[in-house]
């Protein structure tokens, strides 16, 4: 299994026009804790961060007053990054420890991921650990209502930031969180407003999400039917959905790479997330597993199984691919008792 340990980790800051990402940016900047941050835009006069420029690296390399350095992503976000990483080596840049890249308000999050995935060179250098959303506790419902963009933004997040809560009440307030909550049941929440984002939301597992994580997250779906016992959601909201797969049958690692491989290739447009924990014969620890789209990611490994329980936990978010056809190729391929 790939280690990511020696590897420095990716942090996408999503959320649509208007949402507030920028504020969240400059609040998770002014924490020192992240003064050995590196910091990708796409352009700087979009996203309010002159006022912080101190110093000129290079063309499009600024290192910020935090102490953070920060690039102007304009054409090429994979040179980018590997720019930034031979200024570090070179010691022309200073040695940050992780990545913050905010997203255009239009972007697809898990296409990023995707170029990290694909790049040979990027993928010995960088892991994609957490994709934030940042929603508009104002103008959020109107987004999910009218924009596709801005439900799967939501729908693939590993953590979701409400913005500009102090200008809405407790009722309102309750009414974006049931709705983010059927959107994502996996990811928690937070709120920035008056008070600064935590910047402890970066640490912690995301492109390989944790072990407790995933098996909250389980149950929490065999709990619910989110999608269809919701009247009120959004024709947008239905065309995502989320379900969980589990099974207490170890398999062998070729023969499930091969099947999520194969899934991933034929139906990679409808599936945008699939992450959790397997369990592989002859293997003690809990792998885990994560896919997007087209693409999976290197396996890792936790130290122990979260709970005491070896069975394998998988949690989808998909569109237009219904968990019958999941259950229906797992049993077929891999002869478990998929449930």
């Amino acid at each position: 299994m790939i280690d990511n340990k020696d590897k420095i980790p990716i942090n996408i800051i999503t959320g649509f026009l208007g949402s507030g990402k920028t504020t969240v940016l400059n609040q998770l900047l002014s924490s020192p804790a992240l003064a050995d941050t590196a910091v990708l835009v796409n352009e700087f006069g979009e996203i309010g961060l002159d006022h912080l420029l101190v110093k000129s690296i290079d063309d499009d390399i600024f290192l910020l007053e935090s102490g953070c350095v920060c690039c102007s992503v304009r054409d090429d976000f994979s040179a980018s990054l590997l720019r930034l990483h031979a200024r570090r080596s070179q010691g022309s840049a200073p040695p940050f420890r992780r990545v913050l890249l905010e997203t255009t308000g239009i972007a697809d999050p898990i296409a990023i991921s995707e170029l990290v995935l694909a790049d040979k060179e990027i993928i010995q250098r960088y892991f994609c650990r957490k994709i934030l959303t940042v929603v508009d506790a104002v103008h959020g419902h109107a987004n999910l209502d009218r924009h596709i963009e801005a439900v799967k933004q939501v729908s693939v997040a590993d953590h979701i930031i409400v913005s500009k809560t102090d200008l809405r009440d407790e009722a309102q307030l309750r009414g974006m969180e049931q709705r983010l909550e059927r959107l994502n049941p996996l990811a928690p929440r937070s709120h920035s407003g008056l008070a600064p984002v935590d910047p402890g939301i970066l640490s912690g597992a995301g492109g390989a999400a944790s072990g407790a994580a995933s098996e909250r997250a389980g149950k929490r779906l065999l709990r619910q039917r989110a999608f269809e016992q919701q009247a009120t959601a959004s024709p947008h909201d239905h065309r995502f959905a989320t379900f969980f797969a589990g099974w207490p049958e170890a398999v062998a690692w070729d023969d499930f790479a091969a099947w999520l491989e194969a899934v991933l290739i034929a139906r990679g447009d409808s599936i945008h997330r699939v992450k959790g924990l397997l369990n592989v014969a002859g293997e003690p620890r809990p792998v885990v597993i994560q896919g997007v789209q087209h693409s999976f990611y290197p396996p890792a490994k936790l130290d122990r199984w979260p709970d005491g329980e070896t069975a394998t936990r998988l949690v989808f978010i998909t569109s237009d691919f219904s968990k019958r056809a999941v259950i229906k190729s797992l049993e077929n391929v891999l002869d478990v008792s998929a449930c």
